[in-house]
């Protein structure tokens, strides 16, 4: 019994603080914040580099790669070796 009145406890508290943090949220931001998220919004899309040309930082890119090259690798040779 005492755990459920724990989990009810911390439930309410978490349920006030989320309804305190909407209605926080709810204020509008200054004039130089509206400022910046239109000139962001406003600036070109950014554009993935190709297959391969990953920066050598860039790992996860890298690893992506890397991993697409090998699936290509795989049914290549497969094709191959059902074809008469």
């Amino acid at each position: 019994m005492r755990g459920f009145v724990a989990f009810i406890a911390i439930a309410a508290i978490g349920g006030g603080l989320f309804y305190w943090q909407k209605q926080k949220g709810q204020q509008t931001p200054p004039t130089e914040a509206r400022a910046a998220t239109r000139q962001a919004a406003s600036s070109p899309a950014l554009t993935p580099a190709p297959r391969g040309q990953a920066s050598e930082y860039n790992w996860m890119k890298r690893s992506l790669d890397r991993a697409a090259d090998v699936r290509d690798q795989a049914r290549a040779r497969t094709k191959e070796a059902q074809d008469p």
